[in-house]
């Protein structure tokens, strides 16, 4: 088992997009250079202007892990908001890279409408790298009620 850091997120979830053939002109930023931490096109539409942008937070292994990894997504999401210049579905996409226990949080607390409305996904790194890939039409199912 890794430390889940933004790095090993990271790695995780390019892998996860290579396999679905999101791995033309990726675009990764330095820890702290601006701008979203990911940036790939769809290979497989190299002549539309497909792309994900995707905000990456890693666990927290502080003292005050328990509060800061509960509220990680918050920050994530924030993040990805303020970076949005267009909503425009079928064409750009937009996600937050978080630990497992982070992203079940956000898939309970952010409303599915909102989701749906900004095309937010969320990729869910496990311990082991796994990544699980939510869509916003999953957030309707996790929603807390």
């Amino acid at each position: 088992m890794d430390e889940l850091t933004e790095k090993f997120v990271e790695k995780a979830i390019l892998k996860h997009l290579a396999q679905k053939g999101w791995d033309y002109n990726v675009k990764t930023k330095g820890l702290h250079e601006k701008g979203c931490d990911i940036i790939v096109t769809d290979s497989r539409n190299k002549n539309k202007a497909r792309r994900f942008y995707i905000e990456v937070k890693g666990k927290s292994y502080s003292k005050s892990a328990k509060s800061v990894n509960e509220t990680i997504w918050l920050y994530a999401l924030g993040q990805i908001v303020t970076r949005m210049s267009v909503i425009a579905r079928h064409a750009y996409k937009y996600g937050l890279g978080l630990p497992e226990a982070s992203a079940k949080t956000a898939l309970r607390r952010i409303p599915w409408q909102v989701a749906r409305h900004l095309c937010l996904y969320i990729f869910s790194v496990d311990d082991n790298g796994k990544v699980t890939e939510y869509s916003p039409k999953d957030f309707k199912r996790y929603e807390r009620k």
